[in-house]
């Protein structure tokens, strides 16, 4: 995460890259875990009240883990609608525990 900027950086699979970028997909999900609190802006204990917390505006979906910020066809940049725990059984991760739900916003274009 960039806290200057406000923008949650993260890398994803191309087929999810594509999904989102076709509007297919409008949800991305993480796992609950220390690790995307801290990159969100929340402590661990605050799950209850993510959206009000958090320190992101902007997330940026890179497709791969090294792509460069200057590859325009492998980077966009979303609005953050909101941001809230669910459970993950329903969800592309399928995984029974806390997930965060990042709900996508409109497509926006930084320099």
């Amino acid at each position: 995460m960039s806290k200057k900027d406000r923008i949650l950086d993260l890398p994803i699979k191309k087929v999810w890259f594509d999904k989102i970028k076709t509007g297919e997909k409008t949800h991305e999900y993480r796992k609950a875990t220390p690790h995307w609190c801290n990159n969100i802006g929340i402590n661990i204990h605050c799950l209850q009240v993510v959206d009000k917390l958090r320190k992101v505006d902007i997330v940026r979906f890179r497709a791969g883990q090294t792509v460069k910020s200057t590859d325009k066809d492998k980077v966009m940049y979303f609005e953050i609608k909101s941001i809230e725990t669910i459970n993950g059984k329903n969800t592309d991760l399928a995984i029974d525990c806390n997930v965060f739900d990042i709900e996508l916003g409109r497509r926006v274009y930084i320099k």
